[in-house]
C-alpha cells in the first residue's frame, strides 16, 4: 500500500479533480444532445428529455457511483 488510501484522484499537476469534470460535462452533454435531438425532431420535448437524462446520467455518476471525497 502506498498510504494514499483516503485521497481524492487529481488529474495532472493542477489538481483538476473528477468531480470538477463532471461539474463541466453536465451542461456541455445536455447542450449536445439538445443540438442533436433538435435537428432530428420538431418541438421541445425530445430534446430536452434527451439532454436531462444525458445530464441526469452524469449526475448520478458524481453522486453515487464515483462520490468526490473529502475535502
Amino acid at each position: 500500500m502506498s498510504g494514499r488510501d483516503g485521497e481524492v484522484a487529481s488529474i495532472g499537476s493542477g489538481g483538476i479533480e473528477r468531480a470538477d469534470i463532471i461539474l463541466l460535462a453536465i451542461p456541455l452533454a445536455f447542450c449536445a444532445v439538445y443540438t442533436a435531438a433538435s435537428l432530428l425532431a420538431r418541438g421541445y420535448t425530445l430534446p430536452v428529455a434527451g439532454g436531462s437524462l444525458a445530464a441526469g446520467v452524469l449526475v448520478v455518476d458524481g453522486l453515487f457511483v464515483n462520490p468526490p471525497g473529502e475535502a
